[in-house]
């Protein structure tokens, strides 16, 4: 695979990747915040065999947790040893991050199963956005590209949307990127046609607005793959339906409303404290609706607010809130308080130019869900983060 590389100052590097290195049989941290050092160390590694281990160094709890504690001493690390390769950690974006091991098996199934999703856009050049740290940027941004045939592998540190636009502009070219880039592209003034291209977006669902706005404005294909890192890729959909379709190799069946799965994609072990072993079906936390095959996501089951009698996401409140003028992010939670009487109320923090008053937040929710009769209250911090996958967080 041929790797062109963009630098900071816009200049390209052509590099032959070339896949030889000697490994140790210790569990080795692969970190490196330039996307050049991280390829040119990971994918050697990985093809020859050496056991990895994947986080975010800006994280604070995670750096300290891997700076006190050998993964490599770890109760029950030979017992992981024997099918795991790779060490991913979630997001973090709702708690300390839990760490995923992997096996090749794992990954490169997967693999074949996203190869087969995008076979019939004849890609040429693939154009990565996202980081290398976390599963979905190792699956779709490096090793999905090793499985097409004669790509090229387009990367750099910090794209600019109107650079990742330019990009796109030599067609049969895939984009593996996140909500963050795609709500940023329909905001450029620029429209371009881009029908010939495939753009892949993962990390988090986007609003229906977004991706109707996206595909009108540049006339292209958007996937969104729905998954976690411990479950690997469970589901994909094209455009703004809100039906997911389950990946091939994928069983989905219900528990008290959550998704269960099944796959060949799933990690054997998490680490969270000590070494667990993943029983399946996996019981994920994401409320659903099963249907022929696939499903429609309703959300999390920590952020189903229901309002009118209609179950409804939390995420779907905070697309609401961003369109007013002055706010920039939001994130909405559904908290309980026992001493009051309703005890089940909505928290909504807000990073905002001004204050809001509470009666236009309820106005703007009302005018899509009906009579808000849940009880909510709103706080404003400074910033609302986003992670390095686009997410948002307030640590």
């Amino acid at each position: 695979m041929i790797l062109e590389y963009i630098h900071t100052d816009n200049s390209k590097e052509i590099i032959d990747l070339n896949l030889d290195v000697k490994i140790t049989d210790k569990w080795v941290s692969i970190n490196a915040k330039d996307k050049l050092e991280f390829i040119t160390k990971f994918l050697p590694a990985f093809y020859s065999g050496q056991k990895i281990v994947l986080f975010d160094t800006n994280h604070k709890q995670l750096l300290k947790f891997y700076e006190e504690n050998d993964i490599n001493t770890l109760d029950s690390i030979e017992e992981v040893n024997s099918i795991a390769q790779l060490l991913f950690f979630t997001s973090g974006s709702t708690g300390f991050p839990v760490g995923a091991f992997k096996s090749r098996g794992n990954l490169e199934e997967e693999v074949l199963v996203l190869r087969n999703l995008v076979k019939n856009h004849n890609i040429k050049r693939v154009v990565v956005t996202v980081p290398f740290i976390h599963i979905y940027g190792v699956l779709a941004g490096l090793l999905l590209p090793l499985y097409l045939e004669n790509i090229t592998l387009i990367v750099k540190d910090d794209f600019l949307p109107y650079e990742l636009l330019d990009e796109t502009k030599a067609g049969q070219t895939l984009v593996i990127t996140t909500p963050v880039f795609i709500k940023a592209l329909a905001k450029l003034s620029e429209e371009v046609d881009l029908k010939s291209n495939l753009f892949i977006c993962s990390t988090g669902p986007l609003h229906v607005n977004d991706i109707t706005t996206f595909e009108d404005k540049f006339n292209v294909d958007l996937m969104q793959i729905f998954g976690s890192t411990e479950t690997g890729g469970i589901a994909y959909k094209l455009g703004s339906l809100p039906r997911w379709n389950t990946l091939d190799k994928v069983d989905i069946s219900t528990k008290d409303d959550k998704l269960c799965v099944d796959s060949p994609f799933i990690s054997p072990y998490t680490l969270n404290e000590k070494i667990l072993k993943l029983e399946k079906p996996f019981v994920t936390e994401d409320i659903v609706d099963i249907s022929d095959g696939g499903f429609t996501l309703l959300g999390r089951s920590n952020k189903i607010i229901k309002i009118a009698g209609k179950r409804i996401s939390a995420l779907q409140i905070e697309s609401i809130l961003e369109d007013i003028e002055e706010i920039n992010r939001a994130i909405v939670e559904l908290v309980y308080k026992k001493e009051l009487l309703r005890s089940e109320q909505i928290m909504i923090t807000l990073e905002s130019t001004k204050k809001i008053q509470k009666q236009i937040i309820k106005k703007k929710i009302s005018e899509y869900y009906g009579v808000l009769t849940i009880p909510f209250s709103v706080r404003y911090v400074d910033k609302i983060n986003l992670s390095a996958m686009g997410k948002k967080v307030l640590f």
